[in-house]
């Protein structure tokens, strides 16, 4: 047997020499703050006694500090409350069960090597040390004796603990435009992994959202990329950057704020035949006034939007005829809008002038 087990035997019978109560019945025995206060008010302890007492009890108390605690609690409060005064000794009958698992958790049998087994805590040697190795398994896989060290020891990194046990050096990326007013997570620049730019992507930073106009980048730019998002959600201008302004104030082809580069400088080439003052533009003139029935004709009708979209892409006569043949009827209903715009109203020096011929 060894000498710490024949010690903490001792100071468990020394618990059991104790006196929780006074003599007489269960009715009315007092209660006592501690077992050496109860054992002397029983059979009355001399100094050296009672320091005797007091030793043992801090001994076996710091002996179950680190993990058996709830057990060491039990045992005494039920020897402290539940002992009998008898003819001037102890009788702690009740107490037998609370005194075993107490013995059991501080001196482990070789059939329990390991009492606190799955309480969460890794003890093999590579956690607290408190158990042997291999005694501890559900609590030690889970378990990362690196967490802390500055580098992610989880599979995909270094491999050496296993996934989630390392959390505090694994953490996702920051994000080196955090508070710039832009969205940088995936939703918006995408320049930032999901959940590292939360503040800007909290809530929209556009002062112009939901007002019919694209105010990101690829419209009027007056916001940042992702801050818009429904008004950025239209179907993009196929007929963009082929030097015409195919928003509202010019064709009307395409929604306002797709066809950015072309609307910019809208209305600043006049032509030979510039209709009214010349600060709003020809075409933009024309569209509101001469040639707004054409107009109307053809962007309420699919085939006039599908022919205008094939024909602003071709380059030679024969690419034409081929969209005129895929499209006739929208042909016919863009003839006269192009006839009024290019030829009727705005023939200007600075265009290449319509689909067909004037």
């Amino acid at each position: 047997m060894r000498v710490r087990h024949v010690m903490t035997t001792a100071a468990l019978a020394g618990l059991f020499a104790a006196c929780a109560g006074s003599e007489g019945g269960e009715s009315g025995k007092p209660v006592y703050a501690t077992v050496c206060e109860a054992r002397c008010a029983c059979e009355g302890c001399s100094g050296d006694q009672g320091g005797l007492c007091e030793a043992e009890q801090g001994a076996l108390a710091q002996q179950a500090e680190e993990r058996c605690q709830a057990e060491h609690t039990a045992y005494i409060d039920c020897v402290r409350l539940e002992g009998r005064c008898v003819d001037g000794h102890h009788a702690a009958e009740g107490c037998e069960v609370a005194a075993a698992a107490l013995l059991g958790c501080l001196e482990p049998s070789e059939q329990d090597p390991c009492p606190s087994e799955g309480d969460g805590t890794c003890d093999e040697p590579g956690g607290t040390g408190r158990c042997p190795d291999g005694t501890d398994p559900v609590d030690c896989q889970s378990f990362c004796p690196y967490t802390g060290n500055g580098v992610c020891d989880e599979p995909g990194h270094t491999g050496l603990c296993p996934a989630g046990t390392d959390t505090e050096d694994c953490e996702p990326p920051s994000c080196d435009h955090v508070g710039d007013g832009a969205c940088d997570e995936p939703e918006g620049t995408g320049l930032c992994p999901e959940g590292t730019d939360m503040e800007d992507c909290a809530v929209p930073t556009c002062d112009s959202t939901d007002n019919g106009e694209c105010d990101e980048p690829e419209g009027t730019k007056r916001c940042a990329e992702g801050t818009d998002v429904n008004d950025c959600a239209v179907a993009p201008c196929a007929s963009k950057n082929n030097g015409e302004c195919d928003e509202p104030e010019g064709t009307g082809l395409c929604e306002e704020g797709t066809d950015v580069n072309d609307c910019k400088d809208a209305g600043t080439c006049d032509g030979l035949h510039s209709c009214g003052s010349g600060t709003t533009g020809c075409v933009a003139c024309a569209n509101q006034g001469s040639c707004a029935d054409e107009l109307a004709a053809c962007v309420s009708n699919d085939e006039c939007i599908y022919f205008r979209q094939c024909a602003v892409t071709c380059a030679d006569s024969a690419c034409i005829d081929r969209c005129i043949a895929a499209h006739p009827d929208g042909a016919s209903l863009y003839h006269p809008y192009d006839r009024c715009l290019n030829c009727d109203e705005c023939y200007y020096s600075c265009s290449a002038g319509g689909v067909f011929a004037c």
